[in-house]
């Protein structure tokens, strides 16, 4: 066959599964060539292990590379991009980080054409969950250093939909403005939705008969089937023929547009777009790359990228990779289980807080949620907070035998009064760790 380069990059099937594959490979020796003559960093990875550009020609190569990690970012990028950079500093046309929560952020820059990717890539991604040019699209990711406000805005108007840039805050008038406006779609953290949701409720609006939202495309942090459900309900999406549609990003490979979930992944799976990013799934532990639909740390590798390019990024999320079975051609990565930053060691267990959260939003009474892992006795204790207006000594019983399925460990279980925990407009922090 011939090499299709020049396609609809916003179409989410203009290519089928064998050219998604040789547009991977050919992007994969312009990536190799670019970073060994321009990248400071990457070239010198080639010096040391005596790699020419003739040794890695193919996905299966990749493997003479060592990994890139985020420390790695820290050390030789910050804060304009350093030694990662593969164009010169004019090129650039900006930057955006993570939110550096735990020491020094990690940094990416943009070119123009990154930019132009990047809004490509969530307008594909938005296309995938059934947003068109008639949607009225609020968006309610924060705006700023971080890459969910700017990039789905971009890729929003790149489809010609019509975007409301909330961001977050002023939730009340956010609810009253969803009404107003008539908007069809809202973005933003899964967190973020159901406290809309909650707000909905609290100023009388009825979201099935007062609103006309229809999508909801969720991202930036972990969430699960059972989140995505009750966002799902507590917005009646479904009684306008709608979804709540996980999209998947991180800063480093540009932002969100990395993955997305369509209608017929049934929130278990996401479309990788393979034709800008090599996806590897390893063993976290040896770092050897596992079989197909075999869980592990996902490594990405990012084919387009200008500024910045990556090879071999450890993301530290945990899933696995398949083939397509739907109309989409690009392969699958499962829903996140997780990071591995995220895992909570107690007592010899390796807690995964996705699945407790699995349990929990399982259940309509549980209205919020905080888990405490409490260290600061000889006896270490895991104790589950649950707002709810309902509690019982059986919702009790069944959350601990549920949890201690899952997660092989006895939880405590402690009701709270409505309103007590914390609720959240960017990244969720239900996880407390007191040493």
């Amino acid at each position: 066959m011939s090499l299709k380069l020049t396609y609809n990059e916003v179409d989410p099937k203009a290519l089928t599964k064998e050219e998604v594959r040789e547009v991977q490979r050919f992007r994969l020796r312009s990536l190799i060539k670019r970073v060994y003559e321009n990248s400071p960093y990457y070239h010198k990875l080639f010096k040391e292990r005596g790699l020419t550009l003739d040794d890695i020609k193919a996905p299966e190569d990749l493997v003479k590379l060592p990994f890139t990690y985020k420390d790695d970012l820290r050390r030789h990028a910050y804060p304009h991009g350093g030694d990662f950079l593969a164009v010169p500093f004019e090129n650039l046309v900006g930057w955006h980080m993570t939110s550096g929560t735990t020491g020094i952020p990690t940094v990416n820059a943009y070119t123009w054409s990154d930019v132009e990717v990047w809004s490509n890539l969530v307008a594909r991604s938005l296309v995938a969950a059934g947003v068109t040019k008639n949607d009225i699209v609020m968006n309610i990711y924060g705006y700023g250093l971080f890459t969910g406000g700017i990039g789905l805005h971009q890729g929003i108007q790149r489809i010609g939909a019509k975007v409301i840039p909330w961001s977050t805050g002023r939730t009340e008038a956010l609810a009253r403005a969803l009404k107003d406006f008539k908007a069809t779609v809202i973005t933003g953290t899964p967190s973020y939705e159901l406290l809309v949701a909650e707000t909905l409720r609290k100023l009388n609006i009825d979201a099935e008969n007062e609103l006309q939202l229809r999508l909801a495309i969720p991202g930036a942090e972990a969430m699960t089937k059972e989140m995505l459900e009750r966002i799902e309900d507590e917005l009646s999406l479904k009684t306008r023929g709608g979804r709540a549609l996980e999209i998947y990003g991180l800063t480093e490979a540009l932002g969100p547009g990395v993955a997305q979930e369509c209608p017929d992944d049934n929130h278990e799976w996401l479309h990788i777009w393979a034709d800008h990013y090599l996806v590897e799934i390893i063993d976290p532990e040896t770092g050897e790359r596992v079989s197909e639909d075999e869980e592990g740390e996902m490594v990405i590798t990012t084919l387009s990228k200008e500024a910045m390019p990556l090879i071999r990024y450890r993301t530290r999320d945990i899933t696995s990779l398949i083939e397509s079975d739907d109309q989409i051609p690009f392969p699958k990565i499962r829903m996140l289980k997780g990071r591995l930053d995220d895992v909570i060691f107690y007592k010899g267990v390796k807690l995964f807080p996705t699945a407790i959260a699995n349990v929990l939003m399982s259940y309509e009474e549980v209205k919020e949620f905080q888990i405490v892992v409490d260290k600061t006795n000889r006896e270490h204790r895991l104790i589950i907070k649950v707002e709810t207006e309902k509690p019982s000594e059986k919702l009790v019983e069944k959350l601990i035998e549920e949890i201690r399925t899952v997660a092989f460990v006895t939880p405590e279980v402690e009701f709270v009064s409505l309103g007590t925990l914390p609720r959240f407009e960017g990244k969720s922090k239900r996880v407390v760790i007191k040493d």
